[in-house]
């Protein structure tokens, strides 16, 4: 009986959410910052941008290892997803992704694209922010 009230409850909000028609917000998940928006293309269609801070690369001195490891999977991990990691100047690794769409996506639509989009870099996040100092 819980999980039916549990789930009238997550359906009411999504319901909420799909009616405000937003296209921008900012959320947490797996304990990273994330900011997404989402506008139109200039081809027609839309784009959704999301973008996080994920950490700081250690300095040799404090775990080499740790530092070798996360650039190597940064590193390889651009090559096999759509979003792309990137180094900052002072050690900051950050994730960028763009995503085009057939329409300009808002509320539940864009809650549901973004979901599909963390899915498919869950593994390739979790494990290079393994490696990472927290921000």
């Amino acid at each position: 009986m819980k999980l039916n009230e549990t789930l009238d409850k997550a359906k009411g909000q999504l319901s909420a959410l799909d009616e405000m028609k937003f296209d921008h917000l900012e959320f947490d998940w797996e304990g990273i910052r994330f900011h997404a928006s989402a506008d139109d293309d200039t081809s027609g269609g839309g784009k959704i941008h999301l973008k996080a801070e994920l950490g700081r690369l250690f300095f040799t001195v404090e775990d080499s290892l740790q530092r070798s490891l996360a650039i190597e999977r940064l590193y390889s991990t651009n090559r096999q997803i759509d979003g792309k990691y990137r180094i900052g100047k002072k050690g900051d690794i950050s994730f960028r992704s763009i995503t085009k769409t057939e329409d300009h996506l808002r509320g539940q639509s864009l809650l549901s694209a973004l979901t599909l989009i963390l899915l498919e870099s869950e593994n390739h996040l979790r494990a290079l922010r393994s490696h990472l100092k927290p921000l």
